[in-house]
């Protein structure tokens, strides 16, 4: 009988966008800090510095949730130096993918997702998430080793293993549509985890 190989540790990036929807509510993000902080998990210093970004050049709303993000990145632990882990013309050729043939709004549109991307693509010890609120880079980081979840289809799932009551999930999700960040969504939603284009992939 053949025995199957061991699963491998997860490893959860979190990027700019989630990190920001995070910041919308402090129960969202305690709920998921319980669930993605009980893996191994990580923030990168390209995401510290989008944020910081964000901060002092966003829109009004981009700049409050911004602030509120850099000042609760603490459970995510130190923003890692990524300078030496990835090739920057690696990661230009995965911008340049999420880019869509569009013009960039500044050279560090989608530049966090690219270092996750590159960054994913050469680990072989551990299992890569990515939780990340934008459809297009989901979709594109299943080609690069990492498996993506929305912060709705997290929560949609945490509802489904009994961790998280639908209840609060439905809550959360309100707390998210308020910050012009996401559309509404139901209890039947979240039970049955269809839940549209943040339930995929």
């Amino acid at each position: 009988m053949t025995v199957p190989a061991p699963a491998k540790p997860q490893l959860w990036f979190v990027d700019t966008s989630s990190v920001l929807s995070l910041a919308t509510d402090d129960g969202l993000r305690a709920a998921i800090q319980r669930e993605v902080g009980t893996q191994r998990h990580v923030v990168l210093d390209v995401v510290s510095d989008e944020l910081e970004r964000l901060a002092s050049q966003g829109r009004p709303a981009e700049k409050t949730l911004a602030a509120a993000a850099l000042g609760q990145l603490g459970w995510l632990g130190e923003p890692v130096d990524t300078s030496t882990f990835v090739d920057p013309k690696r990661v230009a050729e995965i911008q340049d993918v999420l880019r869509s043939g569009r013009v960039l709004k500044h050279p560090g549109e989608h530049w966090a997702e690219s270092v996750i991307m590159a960054m994913a693509e050469r680990l072989v010890e551990v299992d890569p998430h990515l939780l990340c609120e934008d459809y297009n880079a989901r979709i594109e980081s299943i080609h690069h080793n990492l498996t993506p979840f929305s912060v709705h289809k997290l929560l949609s799932q945490m509802v489904r293993k009994d961790c998280l009551s639908v209840a609060e999930a439905v809550s959360f999700a309100g707390a998210i549509q308020a910050a012009e960040r996401g559309s509404d969504y139901t209890a039947a939603d979240f039970i049955s985890g269809r839940l549209g284009r943040v339930g995929r992939p």
